[in-house]
């Protein structure tokens, strides 16, 4: 199988959901148990992939035709074949490529299972407000040694102490300082092998790029995420609903995640540009940008 390297930007807050929160959040997003670090699930990002697909078919083929999406989801899923499109021709390839992708649950026949495998996505860079250059991307050493290993790359940094903060570029640091949200950090320059690990991932706004201690980015990555409160209208009185009121954990835009697709041989794939990922869709939550990363 071939692996591709995508990165993953969120470009409005994203919520991939947990569930029902113990703590003062009623919703809170998806961590890994073990670090505490936000991601989104593999079935999450299959999902979504495959919704896109499904009504970028659905819109070319059968939009004005009577058919709901439902019925082309049907027929992606059964494996049958029982829709029609004016371009027949170009309909059947688009029908098979989803089946190769996402597989079939098979109703009919044996079901058959997706050709690419879809891997969590895993936090890269946390945005975290500073009081120079608006916000930095914040990273760790493990989060990059997890990088490493998960895409089979060398990558070689120093670790900062507690204390200290090693940013691409000295020109975020004001006196020789760092502050993120209320902490602040001694400033150094990052050693060539940050450097050279950004520079090889063409991001955006690299040069707000500052690498912490795991344990402070561990810190911040649980305690600065966006928290947003809502809330329901009676429509009768023009104020809030009794007892509807709740909080909404998100992933804050800017955050850079990375996630692995294992292609089998023989397959064309790749993602799309953007998608909507999450809830909270119809406000505006969860719209995402993924590139690959050339080996």
């Amino acid at each position: 199988m071939n692996r591709r390297t995508y990165l993953l930007k969120v470009l409005t807050p994203l919520h991939v959901g947990a569930g029902q929160g113990l703590s003062h959040v009623d919703l809170p997003i998806v961590r890994e148990v073990h670090t505490g670090f936000p991601l989104v699930p593999g079935s999450s990002l299959k999902g979504c992939i495959r919704e896109y697909h499904l009504r970028r078919v659905w819109r070319e083929y059968f939009a004005d035709k009577g058919v709901n999406l439902s019925d082309l989801d049907e027929e992606v899923s059964s494996g049958r074949k029982k829709l029609r499109a004016i371009n027949e021709d170009s309909f059947k390839k688009d029908l098979e490529y989803m089946r190769q992708v996402f597989g079939t649950a098979g109703e009919l026949e044996e079901g058959n299972a997706g050709k690419v495998v879809f891997t969590d996505a895993r936090l890269l860079f946390f945005p975290v407000r500073s009081v120079s250059h608006i916000f930095l991307l914040v990273t760790c050493p493990y989060a990059l040694q997890r990088y490493a290993r998960d895409t089979g790359k060398e990558i070689r940094v120093e670790s900062p102490k507690d204390s200290e903060a090693f940013c691409y570029s000295m020109e975020v640091a004001i006196d020789n300082r760092v502050m993120l949200e209320e902490f602040v950090f001694d400033a150094k320059p990052a050693g060539e092998g940050l450097v050279g690990f950004v520079n090889s991932l063409g991001i955006e706004d690299k040069q707000r790029v500052v690498l912490v201690s795991d344990t402070v980015f561990s810190e911040l990555v649980q305690s600065y995420t966006e928290v947003q409160t809502h809330v329901k209208i009676d429509p009768d009185s023009g104020t809030v609903k009794e007892g509807a009121l709740w909080t909404t954990e998100y992933l804050p835009a800017e955050s850079v995640l990375y996630v692995n697709f294992f292609v089998e041989d023989g397959v064309e794939f790749s993602a799309p540009s953007e998608i909507w990922l999450g809830g909270d869709m119809t406000t505006g939550k969860g719209l995402v940008k993924l590139r690959e990363v050339k080996p």
